[in-house]
């Protein structure tokens, strides 16, 4: 199995290979979600983007971290990989905030965005080309005060479910305020699907809109070489971050109750950074924990294109989406889904990908179910992959990226 290490060589040797000949932009990404050491995972999808922009183009990113665990009141860090130089701004933060400790909080991150700003554009000797902005708000602001300030041109892409109607977040007058200034300011939005574009529109987000989806690396996210198509037991996966609320963990157990009185050639995989502890006391209630069911803890990202390689079908059946990442990662590993028909997943999985059920209806699940574990071995693993690399690539997001960056530079 390739390391770690070792694919960060290869992505940087690719990255190398497949660069743009064009002049390349000095690109700047700034996003509120992104990891860190105090969470390693939080907006992994927007280092991707980060990472397919470098195959192009010359990428640094801004991130501003409040720590609670910090003994001294700033750290900067820069980090370089895959192509990205990433800078990170750790300050600390209060454990028991007041909400005058919230307002200086806030302060504190505009303040070091500044001042992060200020040392990239002096080590680097210019000011970048163009700001990349992922998630619209808070971050959106800065990239609109170098656009006032530096006339710097941002485009924003967007990722939050809380503008679906079903996970609709009600925010505050001066945040949705804010919010379209900074929606109409931006040379382009860029969601990940155009289900998150109609609902940005109905929300009164006007601008130009291009569709950008999410990136998985499919140079290691691949079907196994061969597959086993007389398995006595067949494997299903799901991973998530298994809150019950979004992705309706609880419900997946009921139906998978269900199908173990009608048949036993099955067992479901479930991978989640989350607490699985109440899933497995549920599981437990329904006596198919350790039988049907078998919980994994949190994997790194080569484990979970390996587990993938050994399952037969995936499975989602969210109450709310846009464009899940481990999607596109099943479709790269040659894995149909059975999924609930929720935000942008209609878009890309069509009859020949897997099975769409509504969001809630077990009994459709459980018919889905049970029929897929008949039929995964008839789709197409490779056509999957391909279909894939066409759309969720690296190199394809990139160029998309590249392309789009260009009309307004």
């Amino acid at each position: 199995m390739t390391t770690e290490n070792g694919l960060k060589t290869k992505n940087r040797k690719f990255a190398h290979q497949s660069g743009c000949m064009e002049q390349q932009l000095s690109v700047l990404i700034i996003s509120g979600w992104y990891p860190n050491r105090t969470n390693p995972t939080l907006g992994n999808f927007n280092e991707k983007f980060a990472q397919s922009t470098a195959l192009f183009n010359k990428v640094d990113v801004i991130h501003v971290v409040a720590d609670p665990e910090m003994n001294f009141p700033v750290e900067y860090i820069d980090q370089e990989g895959d192509g990205v130089h990433a800078h990170y701004v750790y300050f600390r933060k209060r454990k028991h905030e007041s909400v005058v400790d919230k307002v200086i909080k806030k302060l504190k991150y505009f303040w070091y965005y500044h001042k992060a700003f200020r040392r990239l554009k002096m080590r680097n000797g210019h000011k970048p080309n163009l700001v990349h902005v992922h998630v619209l708000y808070p971050a959106g602001l800065f990239a609109l005060f170098l656009k006032w300030i530096y006339g710097i041109p941002y485009v924003v892409t967007e990722h939050w479910t809380g503008y679906l109607q079903q996970s609709f977040v009600k925010q505050p007058l001066m945040v949705r305020w804010l919010s379209r200034l900074v929606s109409r300011s931006a040379s382009i939005l860029v969601p990940v699907t155009s289900n998150l574009q109609q609902a940005m529109m109905e929300q009164g987000f006007r601008n130009k809109y291009q569709i950008v989806p999410n990136v998985v690396d499919a140079r290691f996210f691949h079907p196994a070489l061969s597959a086993d198509t007389k398995k006595s037991v067949k494997r299903i996966l799901h991973i998530s971050s298994l809150k019950d609320d979004h992705k309706n963990i609880r419900g997946i157990l009921r139906v998978i109750k269900q199908l173990s009185l009608l048949r036993n050639d099955f067992e479901l995989n479930i991978v989640g950074d989350g607490d699985a502890s109440p899933h497995i006391q549920y599981s437990g209630e329904l006596q198919i924990y350790g039988s049907f069911v078998h919980f994994h803890g949190e994997m790194s990202p080569l484990q979970i294109a390996e587990i993938m390689r050994e399952s037969d079908f995936f499975l989602l059946f969210s109450r709310y989406e846009n464009l899940p990442c481990v999607l596109v990662e099943a479709f790269a590993s040659g894995l149909p889904v059975v999924s609930s028909n929720v935000g942008g997943i209609e878009e890309h999985l069509t009859p020949d990908k897997g099975m769409l059920v509504a969001s809630e209806d077990e009994t459709a699940l459980y018919a889905a179910l049970n029929t897929m574990l008949d039929t995964y071995a008839t789709y197409d693993r490779q056509a999957l992959h391909t279909y894939a690399l066409a759309h969720f690539s690296y190199h394809e997001v990139g160029k998309k990226l590249d392309k789009l960056y260009r009309t307004i530079v």
